[in-house]
C-alpha cells in the first residue's frame, strides 16, 4: 500500500492517464483496428528527433554551450532573450516538444551554473509560448504540422504556402 502511495504521489500524471485509459477501454472497447489508428511513421519522426538530441545532450553538446552563452550574454537579461530565441527558431526544426525537453533542462542547468535559479519560473513560461509558436511555421515543427504534412503530399513550400494562406483566413 506504501509503494501506490509513493507511485501516486511521484507519478500523478501517469497515473491518472492510465486510469483514464482503463476506462476509455471499458467504454469503447479496444479491438482489431486499434493497432491501424496511431501513425508510426510521425511517431518514428518524433523519436529519430529525440535520439538526435539525446545523443547531443551525453555529448555536452549543451553543457559546453551553456558556459559559452554564460560568458557572452554578460546578463541575465540578454541570456533569458537568447534562450526564448533558441526555443523559438529550434521548435521550427525539431519540433516544439522536443524543443522544450531540451531547452527547459538546458536553462535550468545554465541559471544553476550562474546561481540565477530564482528567474527560471518566467523564464520556462516565455519558452513554452516561444517553443509554440515557432512550431506553427514549419512542416515538422509540431506533431500537428507533421502528421498533416505526411498526408498531405505537399512539398514543403506547398506546405508553407498553404499555412500561410490559412492564416490569412483567420479573423
Amino acid at each position: 500500500m506504501k509503494a501506490i502511495k509513493i507511485l501516486l504521489k511521484n507519478e500523478t500524471v501517469f497515473c491518472v492517464s492510465l486510469v483514464l485509459a482503463v476506462l476509455s477501454a471499458l467504454i469503447v472497447h479496444p479491438d482489431a483496428g486499434y493497432a491501424a489508428y496511431p501513425d508510426y511513421r510521425t511517431i518514428a519522426l518524433l523519436f529519430c528527433l529525440m535520439i538526435i538530441v539525446a545523443g547531443a545532450q551525453s555529448l555536452g553538446i549543451f553543457a559546453m554551450l551553456g558556459h559559452f552563452l554564460l560568458k557572452g550574454a554578460g546578463s541575465v537579461k540578454k541570456l533569458s532573450v537568447i534562450m526564448v530565441l533558441l526555443c523559438f527558431f529550434s521548435s521550427m526544426v525539431i519540433t516544439n516538444d522536443v524543443a522544450l525537453i531540451t531547452f527547459v533542462p538546458f536553462t535550468l542547468m545554465i541559471f544553476q551554473m550562474g546561481g540565477r535559479i530564482d528567474r527560471v519560473l518566467k523564464l520556462v513560461v516565455l519558452e513554452t509560448i516561444a517553443a509554440n509558436l515557432g512550431s506553427m511555421a514549419t512542416p515538422i515543427g509540431n506533431p500537428q504540422n507533421l502528421y498533416l504534412y505526411s498526408i498531405s503530399g505537399f512539398s514543403v513550400p506547398q506546405f508553407a504556402w498553404a499555412l500561410e494562406e490559412w492564416g490569412r483566413e483567420i479573423p
